[in-house]
């Protein structure tokens, strides 16, 4: 039974999904999606916000038919042992691979802005080391400091509309002149960005208050996250020539760089520094659930031990890269699992349980 100083309120559980939704794809997800939806890159994400609420909501679906227990107590129950263990295993290898390719673009992106002579290893073993102190931690603690950082999303917000000085609001036009088809091409590439709301699967029963509450506190997180992705991603459209966006790989820091204050100079500086603390949420929150899918894999019931060895295993995978190409098939790999794991499992799942009429009543929760 989980305790009472474990749990979270639904606010906290709203706050945990988008700083785990919202991290390293704030870079990257403007000329990613333009290069197949191009200036209807924004209604893109906007599907892919719809879509990603579609998962989440199969996730609290099957979630609320086991109250009380995570998703690897009821995976045997629905699957089997050896079939549930072989899954549980995906799972873990899923959570690793994803960390290490959030790590693997963050250390690119502050080799080339910030420490250019720095070792990519030494960089990524400090943000590492950070997020191990946090993650041997539970789930409430992680969820508070989430909280405290929740506020930087905002000046990252502030920081961008000061660029709208400078959009050309032709550039949006005319609306939905990619096709339907580029459309859709680009809100599947905007889902990687979207993914992080399987936290879920964790923090579902250490949630305060019913199953409702739990799909609204979701379903706001998703919003949230949609909305910010797509402000950004618009953003970028105005100021930005197809062109331009097509040729630039991070556009968000390129337009920030390019902007002008009276107090400070060098923005794209103070939008990095803010933003290395939203992608430490994402890596915290992905050691964590890494972390908790390997040691439950072995039959253990606490996962501190757990987080160095993981930790070691993401970082091990974040240096390997050397290249673009190398990461661009990490991302290819880990794209596959979470499809698997994120769309296909999900819905499977959720229909056994239906269909075999599996459920763990509330009432065996509280006695």
């Amino acid at each position: 039974m989980i305790k009472n100083k474990e749990r979270i309120t639904p606010g906290q559980l709203m706050i945990l999904i988008v700083q785990t939704q919202i991290g390293v794809g704030v870079l990257f997800l403007p000329s990613t999606v333009e290069a197949k939806a191009y200036n209807d890159a924004w209604i893109a994400v906007i599907l892919g916000g719809g879509a990603s609420a579609v998962l989440l909501l199969a996730i609290w679906a099957l979630g609320r038919r086991f109250p009380g227990m995570v998703f690897f107590d009821f995976l045997p129950l629905l699957m089997g042992k050896p079939l549930g263990k072989i899954i549980h295993a995906i799972y873990a290898v899923m959570f690793i691979a994803e960390c290490g390719v959030i790590l693997a673009q963050f250390g690119d992106v502050v080799r080339d802005w910030i420490f250019s002579n720095t070792p990519s290893w030494m960089i990524l073993g400090l943000m590492l080391a950070v997020a191990v102190y946090m993650a041997v931690e539970n789930l409430r603690f992680i969820t508070r400091f989430f909280v405290l950082t929740f506020i930087l999303i905002f000046v990252l917000i502030l920081i961008a509309l000061y660029a709208y000085r400078e959009a050309e609001w032709l550039y949006a036009l005319p609306i939905g002149n990619a096709g339907f088809l580029n459309i859709v091409k680009g809100s599947a590439l905007s889902m990687n960005s979207f993914y992080g709301f399987e936290i879920l699967l964790f923090a579902f029963p250490f949630v305060q208050g019913s199953s409702k509450s739990v799909l609204k506190a979701g379903m706001y997180a998703n919003l949230f996250s949609t909305v910010v992705y797509a402000f950004l991603v618009f953003t970028c459209v105005l100021v930005f020539t197809p062109l331009e966006l097509r040729l630039i790989p991070q556009p968000i820091l390129y337009m920030v760089k390019a902007l002008s204050f009276t107090v400070f100079e060098r923005a794209d500086l103070y939008f990095l520094a803010i933003w290395t603390v939203v992608v430490l949420t994402t890596v915290m929150a992905y050691l964590y659930m890494a972390a908790k899918s390997v040691s439950s894999l072995f039959g253990k019931s606490r996962h501190a031990g757990t987080v160095p060895l993981v930790a070691a295993m993401i970082w091990t995978l974040a240096v390997y890269p050397h290249d673009q190409d190398m990461i661009d098939w990490m991302q290819k790999i880990v794209s596959a699992l979470t499809t698997l794991t994120l769309v296909v499992l999900p819905t499977l799942l959720l229909g056994i349980s239906y269909f075999r009429k599996l459920e763990r009543k509330e009432q065996v929760q509280k006695g």
